[in-house]
């Protein structure tokens, strides 16, 4: 019960700490870097899609890091909550 709780606390701080980080950068947006990807994706990737070359060309590994922190994550938690339906 604790887990749970302690779990409950941390998962609430992560969102209020991340909801203030993305409303303090809204008032930073640059917009070169969107000129750039505007302009020079298809001639940087081939892809017709900006989104998908964005995600699959400029940021590969920084996508795959954070899939593969998502799944560790993920996996501690349903490690974390069949350990104590197993303990009652």
């Amino acid at each position: 019960m604790i887990k749970k709780v302690i779990l409950i606390v941390m998962l609430i701080a992560i969102i209020f700490i991340f909801s203030n980080v993305a409303l303090k950068s809204v008032e930073n947006i640059d917009s070169d870097s969107k000129d750039y990807y505007l302009t020079n994706t298809y001639n940087d990737t081939g892809s017709k899609n900006i989104v998908t070359g964005i995600y699959l060309d400029y940021r590969l590994f920084d996508s795959i890091f954070e899939a593969s922190i998502l799944i560790i994550s993920v996996s501690g938690i349903i490690y974390m909550s069949k350990k104590d339906d197993e303990v009652l």
